[in-house]
């Protein structure tokens, strides 16, 4: 057909040619108000730059351009949209053909146009993370969002966070299951507003408020918390000094954390944690923040009371020590383990609770991990253990962990060895399916072991960490001599050198 013969000219003739059969133009009318209607109510189900859909989603700046335009217009689409998420703004095709500008502008910017919209069946939003957040998402900005079929309320870096916030979520949102606050910066948030809240919020299942609620903790939030009875997910802020069983005592008859088994992140002493763990027995994912709180001992051993725990998480203050008696404990009480992070730093975190430490250690040797490794077995998937020292264990550990932890994919350690004298022979166990090591040296105790190696032996032990993890893609040395160095921009190489995309079959 002749591209001359546009859309409008053969749907006219095709409607001239049929309009003398009786009902035929009713039904042309119809027809099209329904596909008008299917193809609205899926493709403006999500509004979002990365709201992910097979068919593409609108993005923010398609929504708030037509409500500059025409507000009626705009609230037809606002009534299909089910999940509303703000993100950096996807480029037009036309702005990528103008050439390549860093500049990301975030779709949080059309907040003001999209306030003359309501969202009748929005069920989740979500605020992410950028450069310009904090101040485009203040607390009364955001507000208006507050639907009254909202399931899922998501800020992941905002400010200004009020009151009347709080007490429209409680007003208006009947169904809110999911409330996650991060990263909030100025919270006006008062104490009496936060506990106004949550002493209504039975429908809650996840809560997630660690550092978006800070300055507004109290007793009374944290008891308000363990009262209600949906809760399987929460992150919060520390829990003091005997919290726990004073709320137990104030409420005898009420069970605390009814239905927590999914996850908690909090801070927690060893002996609250003890208590805790009499009130969640079932708990799957523990991840603990010690930093703001008094030096703590025997974490570990307070950890292992939770005999169901698949992940475990602590982030050491200062003055904080381990045991490689209560690590083996952990271990042994805790056959489901799969993942275990002790001692990771982010230079980079959020305050509160801020920054990490590396702990310090007792009886962590080689010998220990050989135990810890037969007690974790096939069950451990990522191992992340950094100490404040890392002439403690060898080449041993590693070995170790070769041999009992077939399952193991991700591993970071603190250790120190001669990797010419490791890799000369050949290995009696290997890792069948570990494609992450990142080794932690200590970059002083390097210095004075710097050997110069040629780079016929540097290749060869590049190809034997192969031999020993055969789907090896990332491997790190932190606190590396300049053979180190070398050694791990090797492996680097290599991998890429023989490295090839994965074949893409159709079905």
């Amino acid at each position: 057909m002749h591209r001359a013969l546009l859309l409008p000219e053969i749907v006219a003739t095709i409607l001239e040619t049929n309009s003398s059969s009786p009902g035929f133009l009713h039904t042309c009318l119809f027809i099209s108000k329904t596909f008008s209607e299917e193809a609205c109510r899926i493709l403006w189900y999500a509004c979002g730059a990365y709201c992910f859909a097979e068919h593409g989603t609108p993005n923010i700046r398609h929504l708030a351009q037509i409500a500059i335009r025409d507000t009626e217009r705009a609230q037809y689409y606002a009534d299909f949209v089910h999940v509303l998420g703000f993100s950096e703004e996807e480029k037009e095709e036309e702005e990528e053909n103008e050439g390549d500008d860093e500049t990301c502008l975030d779709e949080a910017r059309w907040h003001k146009e999209l306030a003359s919209l309501q969202f009748p069946q929005l069920q989740e939003f979500s605020l992410q993370e950028s450069s310009n957040a904090t101040e485009l998402n203040a607390g009364e900005f955001i507000m208006h969002y507050a639907q009254p079929n909202l399931e899922s309320f998501t800020v992941y870096q905002g400010s200004r966070i009020s009151d009347a916030l709080f007490d429209k979520l409680t007003e208006s949102c009947p169904k809110l299951k999911s409330l996650h606050l991060s990263k909030i910066s100025a919270s006006n948030l008062s104490k009496d507003g936060l506990i106004r809240f949550l002493s209504r919020a039975d429908a809650l299942t996840a809560l997630v408020i660690q550092n978006g609620v800070h300055d507004s903790w109290s007793y009374e939030a944290f008891e308000a918390i363990a009262k209600l009875p949906n809760l399987t997910y929460i992150e919060i802020p520390d829990i003091e000094n005997d919290w726990v069983n004073s709320v137990h005592r104030a409420n005898p008859s009420t069970l605390l954390f009814p239905k927590l088994d999914a996850h908690l992140s909090t801070g927690i002493s060893e002996r609250d944690l003890e208590c805790l763990a009499y009130h969640v027995p079932k708990l799957e994912d523990l991840s603990i923040t010690l930093q703001n709180l008094p030096p703590s001992l025997s974490i570990l051993a307070s950890a292992s009371n939770f005999s169901l725990l698949t992940n475990l998480k602590v982030e050491f203050g200062p003055r904080n020590r381990i045991s490689g008696s209560d690590l083996l404990l952990l271990a042994r009480n805790c056959p489901l383990l799969s993942s275990i992070s002790l001692g990771e730093v982010d230079d980079s975190a959020f305050s509160p609770p801020g920054p990490a430490f590396r702990p310090s250690t007792t009886g962590i040797t080689d010998d220990l991990i050989d135990e810890v490794a037969q007690a974790l077995g096939d069950s451990i998937i990522s191992l992340r253990i950094i100490f404040d020292r890392s002439d403690l264990l060898t080449w041993n550990s590693i070995l170790s962990l070769a041999h009992y932890c077939h399952n193991l994919g991700d591993l970071t350690i603190s250790c120190n060895f001669n990797w010419q004298e490791t890799m000369s022979g050949t290995f009696e166990n290997t890792f069948p399916v570990l494609e992450n090591i990142d080794f932690i040296f200590d970059s002083i105790l390097r210095e004075s072991q710097v050997v110069n190696y040629d780079e016929a032996m540097i290749q060869s032990c590049a190809q034997k960490m192969f031999e020993l993890a055969p789907k090896l893609s990332v491997f790190w040395i932190d606190g590396a001599n300049e053979s180190d160095s070398r050694w791990e921009s090797t492996v680097q190489k290599t991998f890429y050198d023989n490295w090839s995309p994965p074949e893409v079959t159709e079905d």
